[in-house]
């Protein structure tokens, strides 16, 4: 078997948490993601958005207290199936990149930045 060679520039956290995806066209949505890096993510979802369309992503990582708002843009929709204990399953979602981090909309203001 020949291996092929990594093509992601930026190392992937192998994380599931939720996410919620927000977009002009589509409303919010709760979705899982399954893996992060500092370009993009993975969110399954049962009927991936658009490609190009343009999300604006809300998330915490576990054990962390700050929310993370970032927009981002639909870049790749994917399809897997595997075998989960004898029965073949499957998946399905979209890989985002991100575009630039933002305050998350409606969050206080930081007491420090207030002056």
């Amino acid at each position: 078997m020949i291996e092929s060679p990594e093509r992601r520039r930026a190392t992937r956290i192998d994380k599931v948490f939720r996410v919620l995806l927000a977009t002009d066209e589509h409303g919010e949505m709760w979705c899982v993601a399954r893996n992060i890096s500092t370009s993009g993510m993975f969110v399954e979802m049962a009927e991936p958005l658009p490609l190009r369309t343009k999300v604006v992503v809300r998330f915490q990582l576990p054990g962390d207290d700050a929310a993370i708002c970032a927009i981002a843009r639909v870049q790749n929709h994917y399809y897997f199936q595997y075998a989960d204990r004898g029965e073949l399953s499957a998946l399905s979602g979209v890989g985002l990149r991100f575009l630039r981090f933002v305050p998350d909309v409606g969050a206080p203001v930081p007491p420090e930045r207030l002056h």
